[in-house]
């Protein structure tokens, strides 16, 4: 039986940089975690266009790649790929789906793994900020507390709540295909985002979607703060790397 990390395509194919440190470090605690190049979309985009039997069809081929691998666990990097496998896979495959799926912030918030990874920062106290993607907070098992759990037990590192926060937080507006129709609502809802940061000097985020639409508005309206990936962030500490620098 294999452990998996699945990357997601969208991060696989924007965001190689990001993949490598996701990789580094769950290697990093467990080695017996594996990529496979021939990994197949999850099929969360295609929920919001295609019907049921399309779906059902997509899922079921998935599903049997991961018996012909021998996958038995899963981390994955994505929010919107551990949302779709914990919940639809679920709903189409009942007792059929057996793999135990994990979010890179619930593997990484494992007491056990917290203490291997022994996290601590050098430099003058640093306040960060982390938004709730709705992918994570509204998944079938939400994800909420666990990012807070990990940056809590950084040494030298405050979080600072946003005003919308948690089950209240503001959607980025990058998934749905609301980007796409709604470009300038997309945009406002980011913008918002970034004007709650208040004395957060960096922006974390866990979705890659959400990071896309952060960098996008970031770029066009030349905010000064970072917004980091989760993994990024957690990889600039172990190396020892400024996470204020970019």
């Amino acid at each position: 039986m294999k452990k998996l990390i699945f990357l997601g395509c969208l991060s696989n194919t924007k965001y190689k940089d990001t993949c490598a440190n996701a990789i580094k470090l769950i290697k990093s605690i467990d080695p017996d975690y594996v990529v496979l190049d021939d990994a197949p979309c999850c099929g969360a985009l295609a929920y919001h266009i295609g019907n049921d039997i399309e779906l059902k069809d997509h899922v079921e081929f998935v599903n049997n790649w991961f018996k012909i691998h021998e996958i038995s666990e899963i981390v994955t990097i994505c929010a919107g790929c551990y949302n779709y496998l914990t919940k639809y896979y679920t709903l189409f495959l009942g007792n059929d789906f057996k793999i135990n799926v994990q979010h890179l912030l619930q593997f990484l918030a494992k007491p056990e793994n917290l203490k291997k990874l022994n996290l601590q920062y050098s430099g003058k106290r640093l306040k960060v900020s982390y938004h709730d993607a709705c992918h994570l907070r509204n998944a079938a098992v939400p994800i909420i507390e666990e990012p807070r759990q990990i940056i809590n037990s950084i040494d030298n590192i405050e979080l600072i709540e946003m005003e919308n926060n948690k089950t209240n937080s503001i959607c980025c507006g990058a998934g749905g295909g609301v980007y796409s129709i709604f470009k300038e609502n997309s945009d406002y809802n980011s913008k918002l985002i970034f004007d709650q940061l208040n004395r957060g000097k960096i922006l974390l985020t866990a979705c890659p979607f959400c990071y896309t639409a952060f960098k996008r508005v970031k770029d066009d309206n030349q905010l000064k703060k970072p917004v980091i990936k989760f993994e990024d962030f957690i990889i600039k500490l172990m190396e020892g790397v400024d996470p204020l620098i970019e």
